[in-house]
C-alpha cells in the first residue's frame, strides 16, 4: 500500500507537448510550431482562434509514426503548423487545450525587417514598359506591355499576378529569362510580353501587378544554416493609365481593322481556262500584324454575273513573333461559271488603318481572268447562214469549186440512218435472245439488285428531305448506271437531262457539297419528294428510248467527237 501511495502522489507527465523551431525571427519570416503526443488515440484538434490573433496559419499537416521495439508498440503523432507573425514585437504562443491536456505558453521575438541603405537597390522590384511608348492608342489596336521582374538568387516561392486592364483582353506572347545589373547589384530577370487589345475608347486603367515571394537572407558567413523559408516580401508595379482613341473620322472603311501591316494575296485552283459548269476555287489570304485572326473581316465581293459563288468555312490562326500578334485567315470560294466566255474573278479592296504611320490605307487584290469554254455536253449554237445561202446548201471547202451538189449530204444522212436502224434491230434481237427485258411504252424495266438498292437509298433520302445524303446517293448511281460516259458528274448530268426542273434540282444538290457541315441553312427549301417523282419519270423515259446508241443527229456527243 505504501508503494501505491507514492505513485499516486507523483504528478502525471502531460501526454501532449508543443515546441517552436526558433524563438527569434524577422518580420515576414515563418516559424514552425510542432504539437506532438505518443498516444495513438489522442486527438490533436483544438481551438486555434487565440493563436490566430497574432499569427497567420499558413500551412497545417499531420504525421503519424508507429514502431515496435522488443514486442512493444509505440506511436508518435504530430501536428505541424507553419505560422507567420502579423506584427513586430514579443508574442506568446498561448496554451492550447487537447482534451484534459494543455500545452505550455511559448515566447517568440519578432524583429523588424532590415531597412535598405540610402541609394541601395531593393532585392525585388518590377519594371513596366508600354510599346509603342507614345500614342495615339486606338480601340481594338494592339498595345504591347512588357513586364520585367528583377530578383536576387535567394528569392523563393515567387509568384506574380497577371495584368488585368479593363475593359481589354490580354494575351501572353513570350517569356524570357536573363540577367541584368542595377545599381551595382546583379539580378535575375524574368521578362514577359503581353498583347493588350482595348475593347472601347476612353481611359484604360492597368492596375498594379503584385509580386510575392520569400527572401532567405544570410545573417553570417557560415555555409551551414538551419532550413528556413525566409521572410515574405511583397512588391507592386506602378499603375498605368492610357487614353484610347476611337475610330478616326477620316477612316472611310465600313469595317475597322487597325494593324501595323496588312497583306492581301490569293490562290487560284484552275489554269487559264475551264468549261461551263466546272468549278474554280479562289482562296483569298489575309495576313495582318497586330490583329488576331478573329478580328480579320471577310472582304466583300461585287456582283458577279453569269456565275454562282459557294463560300466555304473560313480558316484562321493567330501566332506571334514575341512582340506582335500575327493574324492569318483564308477565305475559300468555289465559283461555277454558267456562260462561256471570259470569267473575271473581280478585284477586291479592303480598307485598313496603319497604326505605325497613323493613316488610312487600302489593300487591293488584283482581278483574275479565266476563259470559259462551252460545256462538253451541250452542242455549240449553229453557225449563222451567210446571205444568199439556205440551210440546205452544202459547206464548200476552200480547195473546191462552189457548185457541189446538195444531194451529197442527203446520201450521207441516208446511209447513217440505215446503219442506225440496223444497229437498233440487232441490239433488240440480241436482248430478246438473252432473256433481257424488252421495255415497252408502259412497261416497268427490270433492273439489277445492286441498282435497285442504290435507287432505294436515293428515294429514301429524297423522301426524308436529306439533301446531303441524296446528293451522295445520286453521285453513286451516276458512277455505276448514269447516262453520261467517261465523266459522270452532277453538272454533266444536269446539262444532259433536257428537263429544266431536274437540272435546277441537281444544281441545288451540287451546291450542297460546298456548304459547311454545321451550316444551319443546309437543306432548307428543297422539295425532295418532288425531285424523286421527277427523276423517276425521267429515268423511265430514258431507259425506254434514250439508253440506246445516241441518234445520228447527236453529232456533238462526247463519244462522237474526234477532238
Amino acid at each position: 500500500m505504501a508503494v501505491l501511495a507514492v505513485f499516486v502522489s507523483m504528478p502525471l507527465q502531460a501526454t501532449v507537448q508543443a515546441q517552436l523551431d526558433r524563438s527569434r525571427i524577422t518580420e515576414g519570416e515563418t516559424v514552425t510550431l510542432t504539437i506532438m503526443t505518443d498516444q495513438a488515440r489522442q486527438s490533436l484538434e483544438a481551438d486555434f482562434s487565440e493563436l490566430e490573433e497574432n499569427f497567420a496559419i499558413l500551412d497545417r499537416r499531420s504525421e503519424t509514426q508507429l514502431s515496435i521495439v522488443n514486442g512493444r508498440q509505440t506511436a508518435s503523432v504530430r501536428l505541424i503548423l507553419t505560422l507567420e507573425p502579423k506584427a513586430v514585437g514579443t508574442f506568446l504562443i498561448p496554451e492550447l487545450t487537447f482534451g484534459s491536456d494543455k500545452t505550455p505558453t511559448i515566447g517568440v521575438q519578432v524583429d523588424p525587417a532590415p531597412v535598405l541603405e540610402p541609394g541601395s537597390q531593393p532585392p525585388v522590384f518590377i519594371e513596366l514598359d508600354v510599346v509603342p511608348a507614345e500614342g495615339p492608342y486606338y480601340v481594338h489596336a494592339q498595345i504591347g506591355l512588357v513586364v520585367r521582374v528583377f530578383y536576387q538568387q535567394n528569392l523563393t516561392e515567387a509568384a506574380i499576378s497577371q495584368p488585368d486592364p479593363s475593359p481589354a483582353s490580354v494575351r501572353l506572347m513570350q517569356e524570357t529569362p536573363f540577367q541584368a545589373e542595377r545599381g551595382g547589384e546583379r539580378y535575375r530577370v524574368l521578362e514577359r510580353t503581353y498583347a493588350v487589345f482595348p475593347e472601347r475608347s476612353g481611359e484604360l486603367n492597368i492596375p498594379p501587378m503584385q509580386l510575392t515571394g520569400r527572401l532567405v537572407e544570410r545573417k553570417s558567413s557560415s555555409v551551414w544554416q538551419p532550413a528556413v523559408r525566409g521572410r515574405r516580401v511583397q512588391v507592386e508595379s506602378e499603375a498605368l493609365q492610357l487614353v484610347i482613341e476611337p475610330k478616326p473620322v477620316k477612316f472611310s472603311g465600313s469595317e475597322w481593322q487597325p494593324a501595323r501591316d496588312y497583306q492581301l494575296t490569293q490562290q487560284i485552283s484552275s489554269g487559264d481556262s475551264l468549261r461551263v459548269g466546272e468549278p474554280v476555287t479562289r482562296t483569298v489570304i489575309i495576313d495582318a500584324v497586330g490583329l488576331e485572326e478573329n478580328m480579320i473581316v471577310e472582304p466583300a465581293w461585287p456582283e458577279l454575273p453569269d456565275a454562282r459563288i459557294y463560300p466555304d468555312q473560313p480558316q484562321g490562326i493567330t501566332r506571334d513573333n514575341g512582340q506582335w500578334v500575327l493574324g492569318h485567315k483564308e477565305f475559300r470560294y468555289a465559283v461555277v461559271p454558267e456562260k462561256e466566255g471570259e470569267l473575271v474573278l473581280p478585284e477586291l479592296k479592303v480598307n485598313w488603318w496603319d497604326t505605325q504611320q497613323n493613316q488610312a490605307r487600302m489593300a487591293t487584290l488584283a482581278a483574275h481572268t479565266i476563259y470559259v469554254q462551252p460545256s462538253a455536253l451541250a452542242p455549240p449554237p449553229p453557225a449563222p447562214v451567210a446571205p444568199g445561202f439556205t440551210s440546205n446548201d452544202a459547206t464548200v471547202s476552200p480547195g473546191f469549186a462552189g457548185n457541189a451538189e446538195p444531194a451529197y449530204w442527203r446520201w450521207v444522212a441516208l446511209i447513217f440512218a440505215v446503219m442506225w436502224i440496223v444497229t437498233l434491230l440487232a441490239a433488240l434481237k440480241l436482248r430478246g435472245r438473252n432473256g433481257g427485258p424488252l421495255a415497252g411504252a408502259g412497261s416497268t424495266p427490270l433492273i439489277s439488285e445492286n441498282e435497285a438498292e442504290m435507287l432505294s437509298n436515293l428515294k429514301g433520302a429524297c423522301k426524308s428531305g436529306d439533301q446531303r445524303r441524296a446528293r451522295s446517293a445520286l453521285q453513286h448511281w451516276l458512277r455505276e448506271y448514269g447516262p453520261v460516259e467517261n465523266n459522270r458528274s452532277l453538272l454533266e448530268f444536269a446539262a444532259s437531262t433536257g428537263d429544266p426542273v431536274i437540272s435546277e434540282c441537281v444544281y441545288a444538290l451540287d451546291a450542297e457539297g460546298f456548304r459547311a457541315k454545321d451550316d444551319s441553312t443546309a437543306g432548307q427549301g428543297w422539295d425532295g419528294s418532288g425531285f424523286w417523282v421527277r427523276f423517276d419519270q425521267w429515268r423511265s423515259r430514258w431507259i425506254a428510248g434514250d439508253k440506246v446508241t445516241p441518234p445520228l443527229t447527236d453529232l456533238y456527243a462526247r463519244q462522237n467527237r474526234s477532238v
